[in-house]
């Protein structure tokens, strides 16, 4: 099964060519099926994907793994300039999220726009809440459930619901996981729901064990040291050949993981593409 993962927007990038910008998004293809995975904050991923020679046109498919700014912001663009496609989703991601800022300041970080907004502007709208299937072997995490003992959505996160302002445990984020058979490819924006909670749905879901890769976001940015060290200890496994961290990680958690795990670990940034 041949597989493909290119980063097109993060927050940094090795390369003059292109533009670093906060969020994430990724280009994933499985064998014919091309599928967009998150779309950034801005327009980063459009200028990027013109200089590595992608066609966003031949896009099959959009997933959004979770409803913060950072990885819709460029959504609405899509449709403007390649008109309409499948989007999926978890059914959670337009709830209005206010970032507490101190005293009574608040900012949006939620996607800015509503499911009405979204299927005006051309798309085919499938609102997946549990594991599925997408495309053969290419699956929808769902929402994912929050077992471990030490991770967490990574901040304060507030949501509003029916007018009150409540804690957030972003239910909404979400995984796309690939089937292949050297073992599991995930790929995630935040990881919100933690990454040994996603990688444990993963395996649980499937019945397969190995870890291929694990590519995206940690959200280990605010993690504390404990943290970290059991983060760790649980990926020390064999089982997991690669981890591929982006975007919220933070530079103090990615060298503790390199650190800790060697080559295993690799900072994903703009313009990088892993072949499996």
């Amino acid at each position: 099964m041949k597989t493909a993962v290119t980063i097109l927007a993060e927050n940094s990038t090795p390369a003059p060519a292109f533009i670093g910008e906060y969020g994430f998004s990724a280009l994933i293809e499985v064998e014919d099926h091309k599928i967009l995975f998150d779309t950034g904050s801005d327009q980063a991923l459009y200028h990027n994907a013109a200089r590595l020679g992608i066609d966003l046109n031949t896009v099959d498919a959009i997933f959004i793994s979770h409803g913060h700014f950072d990885h819709t912001g460029g959504l609405l663009s899509y449709f403007k300039q390649y008109g309409a496609r499948p989007v999926y989703a978890h059914s959670g991601i337009f709830v209005s999220r206010p970032l507490p800022l101190g005293g009574n300041n608040f900012k949006e970080i939620g996607c800015g726009f509503s499911q009405e907004e979204l299927l005006k502007a051309g798309a085919k709208l499938h609102l997946r809440d549990e594991f599925s299937s997408i495309f053969p072997e290419v699956y929808i995490s769902g929402a994912i459930p929050r077992n471990s003992q030490f991770e967490d959505t990574g901040g304060n996160f507030k949501m509003v619901i029916n007018g009150e302002t409540q804690d957030d445990p972003l239910l909404d984020d979400s995984a796309l996981i690939i089937d292949h058979p050297e073992g599991l490819i995930i790929v995630s924006g935040c990881a919100h729901a933690g990454v040994i909670n996603i990688i444990e749905h993963a395996r649980q879901q499937t019945g397969k064990s190995q870890v291929l890769a694990f590519i995206g976001g940690t959200h280990l940015i605010t993690a504390s040291q404990e943290r970290i060290s059991h983060t760790i200890a649980a990926l020390e496994s064999p089982l997991i050949s690669k981890i591929i961290v982006s975007h919220c990680t933070g530079f103090y958690a990615a060298a503790r993981l390199y650190n800790a795990l060697g080559e295993r670990v690799i900072k994903g940034e703009t313009g990088m593409r892993f072949e499996f």
